[in-house]
């Protein structure tokens, strides 16, 4: 037996609004954009390679094939960190 009180749907929905609205109304924007910055890569790392590709395209249009470039340049050099040893942009407040 649960020691849980019995909600109906709505009662059940309308307490995960609110447990969602406080957790993010008490969260720091740094926290908040780690949340993001974490969600989407897991998001982007589930995606099939040819709906991530079309996303990218779409994001950055025109420039994709500069973009794409700029990544294979940047990938082949000598000083970059691993991507996990790298600092997020909140980190360097």
């Amino acid at each position: 037996m649960s020691n849980y009180p019995k909600l109906t749907k709505e009662e059940l929905k309308e307490l995960k609004y609110h447990y969602v609205d406080r957790l993010v109304e008490n969260m720091s924007t740094k926290d908040l954009v780690n949340y993001v910055f974490d969600d989407l890569t897991d998001y982007v790392d589930k995606q099939f390679e040819q709906d991530f590709l079309d996303d990218c395209k779409n994001y950055w249009e025109d420039s994709f094939d500069e973009v794409v470039e700029e990544i294979k340049e940047f990938s082949q050099c000598d000083f970059i960190k691993p991507i996990e040893e790298r600092p997020r942009l909140c980190d360097a407040e």
